[in-house]
């Protein structure tokens, strides 16, 4: 099993802040470095005190420390996520026995990212219920929002967004106001570079860009959704990134088709499927066909969420 200071070193890692930012008048760089790469033990009030400059609780490092890939949490999490994608209202209710067996595990075994997933599950459940029931997707979501109270207020507590916080926005930023959404993607925006170090997330920002853009769509948030797509298109220009600048007409079709240009949006989404089909991307280029289909046909009904675990969950 890794040390603390190996476990304290990822965490750090993956809230792309550098060990200086550690620093104060008990906690040298030297004592930092040494501590992490498993040479020197630390204090107690040491310890609790870089806990404290992460902003991560004791009970929450432990779990992290004693965690893999394959941990039983992810083994439970990703069983329910197979159950998940439901079309219906009976196989919705399916779900509850799912559910309760992941809250009798979660009493057992605490985690936060457990806790928010709980959160983010009966807000889903709450909100597809609904949904089948006749409500719209906005006045369902509205209605269960506060479903997802504690997880919003964690993020909004968290001064220092790492990965985990960034995809927990994701997660649950169809349940949040528009004005809230657009304050959190700046934040974003303005911190990337701590995302952009870390080992495999360098894209993390523009995923989220691309689901608070569906939110914003889903919502029929004209403004904000031109606002996204602008600062979006921006960060692609300056970085001159290959594999967005690609995807970026799509979604301008998309902002078109939000603003009743079906003619453009067609034109405009095109675009992007020919550029994919000439690279030989045929896979990807189905996903996004058969996406321009959903949007022409149904409209924003979906939020998109680019994540392992959790890109099925909010389909409607």
């Amino acid at each position: 099993m890794k040390n603390y200071g190996e476990t304290i070193k990822a965490i750090r890692k993956a809230k792309g802040m550098l060990l200086k930012e550690l620093v104060d008048e008990q906690l040298s760089i030297s004592l930092l470095s040494q501590f992490e790469n498993g040479r020197l033990s630390i204090s107690c009030e040491r310890f609790h005190l870089i806990l404290s400059k992460l902003e991560v609780k004791f009970e929450e490092f432990i779990v992290l420390h004693s965690e893999s890939p394959h941990s039983p949490l992810h083994v439970e999490i990703s069983r329910y996520m197979r159950a998940a994608n439901v079309t219906s209202l009976k196989e919705l209710e399916k779900l509850q026995t799912n559910y309760q067996e992941l809250l009798t595990y979660y009493h057992h075994n605490y985690s936060l990212e457990l806790d928010h997933f709980l959160q983010l599950i009966r807000f889903n459940y709450e909100t597809k219920k609904s949904f089948f029931n006749g409500v719209s997707m906005l006045d369902a979501s509205s209605t269960h929002s506060h479903l997802l109270d504690s997880a919003k207020q964690y993020l909004a507590d968290t001064t220092t967004w790492g990965v985990y916080e960034l995809k927990l926005f994701s997660r649950i930023a169809v349940s949040m106001e528009p004005e809230l959404l657009w304050q959190y993607v700046k934040m974003a925006n303005d911190k990337s570079e701590r995302f952009e170090k870390v080992p495999g997330n360098k894209d993390i920002l523009y995923q989220t860009f691309i689901t608070i853009f569906s939110v914003f769509c889903l919502f029929g948030e004209t403004d904000y959704a031109t606002k996204l797509f602008d600062l979006w298109k921006s960060r692609v220009i300056r970085e001159e990134h290959i594999e967005q600048a690609v995807l970026l007409p799509f979604y301008e079709g998309c902002l078109a088709h939000l603003k009743h240009d079906k003619e453009q949006a067609i034109e405009l989404m095109d675009r992007t499927l020919t550029t994919l089909e000439n690279l030989g991307l045929s896979k990807i280029a189905r996903d996004y066909a058969e996406l321009k289909k959903v949007v022409l046909v149904l409209g924003f009904v979906t939020v998109i969420i680019i994540d392992p675990l959790f890109e099925d969950l909010m389909n409607a």
